[in-house]
């Protein structure tokens, strides 16, 4: 399987920056499974079983990460104009 291929990367990656965090404690593949499972809004019980019709797990893991990633482009959206907002800019000359 190739290294950049989604069903690898969803399990052996963090999918919220792409590859593992080089710092702290290497994670488990459980914790990370349950992870990428929950941001991906899959249904954690019954996953396995979900994943051996492989056309519908294509379609709710690809729709998950949509879903996903529309929802942390606007949470990140909304945390820089709750930025921009709260300082305003003032600027100083210094008269010489």
């Amino acid at each position: 399987m190739d290294d950049e291929s989604l069903p690898k990367g969803l399990f052996y990656e963090d999918v919220t920056t792409g590859s593992r965090q080089q710092e702290g404690h290497v994670r488990r593949y459980k914790y990370t499974l349950k992870t990428s499972l929950k941001q991906l809004l899959i249904n954690r019980t019954n996953w396995e079983d979900l994943a051996r019709n492989r056309l519908a797990w294509r379609k709710m893991v690809k729709t998950g990460a949509a879903i996903y990633e529309a929802n942390r482009i606007a949470a990140t959206e909304a945390k820089r104009e709750t930025r921009k907002l709260s300082a305003p800019r003032t600027h100083t000359r210094s008269n010489r």
